[in-house]
Parts: structure tokens; C-alpha cells; sequence
């Protein structure tokens, strides 16, 4: 048995005055063939992940919806959490100088963790690439006992073809898979069912629950932050892909006009890279020069709380750069009636509608642009405000991601088992 993540209740219930009665009695209804269903969740870390979030939150409400669902994660030592991790950059298109001995490691790693599988699920979804080779692994007996789903939570169109080659074989032996977006399959061909199910927020997580405007200036000041001069924003890690000195150029061509004007970096990492280290250190260094600029970490005790207060107190919040993946992070600001500024990347425009909940923008000028009229029409960042809002809630709120998963459950288990 792997590791076990003990969660605590939930009832839907809760999300009654957020959703609705209908799309509650529409989740029931979706329910009601899958109950008692054993369902195994199976990922790599149980928590610093935008997979773990949706997992913290999901797996409790479906339990509340009658299915038999479990969080497992996989077993890994330090050798083994460092490979992960240079899997998940060479799939997520990045730089991991994957060699012969992290192969090694990593067949090891799946050989062990396979040799862990000792119970009877209906369902198994794999929410990491790392552990997908498990299912090779096991037993034929075992291997048919569950419907195997391979869910997707990056981003694989720029994939190391070297690293993806050690997992294809294994995948295709997949029942189905779920991706984010279409476009995150890249030049991926497979002959398998794909769903899109995109991610979601949750409304009652710390990072979107309501916090009283006391509580904020009271928190935030801590920070060196005065809510009653205007602030932005970026959340993102402190690293090139990020451009966390794109966002500094920004707001440094808007104090030209608004010298008043805060701006927040939240680190939502650190760099664990040694490379990554220059360039953080280069944008601690700027910050150290600008007035009113901040950079708030987990150094300082940073949080989802933090999170949330920093995206209600601003005017707007921007996202220079993401090149791949959903940054799903931005509808927690829109949620907060927040507009967003940010580049065209990834799964961004389907979250930030040009001029709707927000802006897109390329070039350094475009954002500052952008965000300048923002700060002198508080009635439009009103209006985007609320637009932001309601397309979240219409589109990626936790009921919905709810609703997309048990018709892939009802969907795979109407057939015969592989």
C-alpha cells in the first residue's frame, strides 16, 4: 500500500449558496450510477501542487457523492523525489539533463512502487507521468481487476522525445486519457479515448474564501503593504519562464505616473535549481531599489491566505509570462473580482477574455498600457470585475471539474474492464 492521505470531511452542501440548487441536484443525479465505486487516486506528492489542491478538494466531495475514493501517494526516497523531478521539467519542456543512471533510478522506483499495489480499486487514476509505468509492472490479474485512467495535469507538447519514449509504451496501455487542453498533447499520437477536463478553483479553499478588509489591512501591513495606496501584482515562482523582471519593468514605467503605486511579487517557489539562483537573486536585487516594491515568499510565512488578500487588495494582477500549462492561479484572482493582465500562453486565454474579465498582452509597453487604464478606471476594473467572476464561476469552479470527472467515471466504467 502506498501512502495513504487521511482528508477531512466534506459536504456539497457547502457550495449550495455558491452554485446553486440545480447544479448540486445535477451532481447527484451524475452520481447515482457510480456509488460505492472504489476509485484509487494515485500522485507523487500530497501537497505544493496544483494536482494536489485539486485533489484535497475533489476526492472529499466525491466520498460525499457516494463513491468509495482514496488519495494514495506514491512511496520515493531522495533519490527518487529528485529524478521525479527531473522527469516532470524534461516533460514540462524544460532543461533536466536526464541521463542512463536517472533511467536506472526510475525503473527502480517503478519496479518497487509496483510491488506496493495490493488492493482492489474499480478505478485507478494516475495524476503524475512519473508512476504511470506501475500498471507494466503489476500482475495481469491485477492489471485487469481496474479500469487504468492516465490524467495529464501538464502541459506535454514540448516534452523531451527522449524522456517521453521511457513512458509511451506504458501509457497506450491506458484505458483512456485526460488532458487539460487539446493542445497540451502536442504532437502526441495515440489511439486511446482523450477527454478534456480543465482544472477549477475552489471557492472554500483558503486562497478564495472571503477575509474581511480589517483582516487584510492588518495581515498585508505586516508586509510593508498600505491598502490605501493602489497595488499590483504577479503570482508565479520567481523564475525566467515566470518573468518576474518583465513584471518589475512594468511597474516600473507606471510609477513614472503613479508614484504612489505598490507592487507584490509572490513567490509561489523558490528556486530548487542551482541555475534558477542568479536570476532570483537579480530580481531580489531590483525590488531591494524600487519604493513600494515587495517580494513576499515562504521565507516569510507566505501562504494561500497571503495569496488571497494580496488578489483582493489590487487594483489588477499581472502575468508576464507563462510558456506552458493552464496558470489556473489566475482565476483565483478573477474570482476575487480582480481583472488579470497577462500574456497569451498556455490555457491563459481561456480565462482571460481580451477585454471581458481582462487583458492579453505581449510586450512590456502593451501591459503597462493596459494596466494604466486600469488604475485610472475604477468603474471598468468594477465591470471587469464582475464579468471575471461569473465566467469563473460558469466555467472553473470545483462543481464543474466535479461534474466533467463523474462523466468520465460513468463513461469508462459502462465498459468491460482491460
Amino acid at each position: 500500500m502506498y501512502g495513504q492521505i487521511a482528508l477531512t470531511p466534506r459536504s456539497l452542501e457547502e457550495y449550495l449558496p455558491i452554485v446553486g440548487r440545480q447544479r448540486l441536484d445535477e451532481l447527484q443525479r451524475l452520481a447515482r450510477p457510480l456509488k460505492g465505486l472504489r476509485v484509487l487516486n494515485l500522485s507523487v506528492t500530497a501537497f505544493g501542487t496544483g494536482t494536489a489542491e485539486l485533489l484535497s478538494s475533489s476526492v472529499p466531495l466525491l466520498c460525499d457523492l457516494g463513491l468509495d475514493c482514496h488519495w494514495q501517494v506514491v512511496r520515493s526516497d531522495e533519490k527518487t523525489t529528485t529524478v521525479n523531478r527531473a522527469m516532470y521539467r524534461a516533460l514540462a519542456g524544460g532543461d533536466s539533463h536526464w541521463n542512463d543512471e536517472m533511467t536506472k533510478v526510475w525503473q527502480d522506483y517503478t519496479e518497487m512502487n509496483a510491488g506496493l499495489f495490493d488492493d482492489d480499486f474499480d478505478v485507478v487514476v494516475v495524476h503524475d507521468p512519473q508512476p504511470t509505468a506501475i500498471r507494466s509492472y503489476l500482475r495481469c490479474k491485477q492489471q485487469r481487476r481496474s479500469h487504468w485512467l492516465f490524467h495529464s495535469h501538464i502541459d506535454l507538447s514540448a516534452a523531451n522525445s527522449e524522456v517521453w519514449r521511457l513512458l509511451e509504451d506504458h501509457l497506450q496501455q491506458y484505458e483512456a486519457w485526460i488532458f487539460e487542453e487539446w493542445r497540451f498533447l502536442g504532437d502526441v499520437k495515440t489511439s486511446l479515448p482523450v477527454t478534456i477536463v480543465p482544472p477549477a478553483i475552489d471557492p472554500l479553499a483558503l486562497r478564495n474564501m472571503e477575509i474581511s478588509g480589517e483582516a487584510m489591512r492588518d495581515i498585508l501591513g505586516r508586509y510593508g503593504i498600505d491598502c490605501e495606496r493602489p497595488l499590483i501584482a504577479q503570482v508565479a515562482p520567481l523564475t525566467p519562464e515566470s518573468d518576474a523582471l518583465g513584471a518589475i519593468d512594468v511597474y516600473e514605467r507606471l510609477r513614472q505616473q503613479r508614484p504612489d503605486l505598490q507592487l507584490a511579487l509572490l513567490a509561489t517557489s523558490l528556486p530548487e535549481d542551482p541555475k534558477s539562483y542568479p536570476y532570483f537573486e537579480e530580481v531580489a536585487g531590483r525590488v531591494a531599489n524600487l519604493p513600494g516594491a515587495h517580494i513576499l515568499s515562504n521565507l516569510d510565512n507566505v501562504g494561500d491566505i497571503e495569496i488571497n488578500l494580496v488578489q483582493r487588495a489590487s487594483v489588477a494582477v499581472m502575468q508576464r509570462s507563462l510558456q506552458r500549462g493552464f496558470g489556473i492561479w489566475l482565476s483565483d484572482a478573477l474570482w476575487k473580482e480582480t481583472p488579470v493582465v497577462a500574456a497569451p500562453m498556455g490555457g491563459v486565454s481561456r480565462q482571460v477574455l481580451h477585454g471581458c474579465t481582462g487583458f492579453l498582452a505581449d510586450t512590456t509597453e502593451e501591459f503597462a498600457r493596459h494596466m494604466m487604464y486600469l488604475l485610472e478606471n475604477p468603474d471598468f476594473v468594477e465591470k471587469l470585475g464582475k464579468s471575471g467572476r461569473q465566467h469563473v464561476l460558469d466555467h472553473f469552479t470545483l462543481c464543474r471539474y466535479l461534474s466533467d470527472y463523474l462523466g468520465v467515471l460513468v463513461a469508462r466504467t459502462a465498459l468491460p474492464r482491460y
